[in-house]
């Protein structure tokens, strides 16, 4: 860096000047209207008789995540039954398949590596004989 040469005009970091406002009336605050044509219904959230659908919109770092056995209620008994009925039974054999799965690809990562090093192994003893 180059020297730093003294300035006797500096006045510090440079900030915008400020300028009194005689019309400020403090920070704004939104008012509250009433709506007249506002009721309360009580069927809004009755509308879905029978959903045969429901829609997720996600952001995914990892590619491959399976959404199944959703259910919408408002019973938590209801809720808990249906995770014994799908959740529990299933969770300890999907999670023994995934880590198995995931054991072979670690496996054949490694194959990949050790074949690489070995192979760039070859190619340097191939150049050094070449050399001689």
């Amino acid at each position: 860096e180059p020297p730093m040469i003294d300035n006797p005009e500096y006045q510090g970091e440079w900030e915008a000047p400020m300028i009194d406002n005689p019309d400020y009336k403090g920070p704004w605050v939104h008012p509250l209207i009433d709506n007249p044509d506002y009721f309360y219904d009580d069927a809004v959230y009755h509308v879905c008789k029978s959903c045969g659908a429901v829609g997720f919109e996600l952001w995914q770092v990892k590619a491959g995540t399976i959404f199944d056995n959703i259910i919408v209620t408002d019973s938590v008994e209801e809720a808990d039954e249906f995770a014994e009925e799908t959740w529990v039974s299933t969770h300890e054999a999907e999670k023994k398949m995934f880590d198995e799965i995931e054991e072979e690809k670690r496996k054949a990562d490694e194959e990949a590596r050790k074949s690489a090093e070995e192979a760039a192994k070859a190619a340097e003893e191939a150049a050094a004989d070449e050399d001689e």
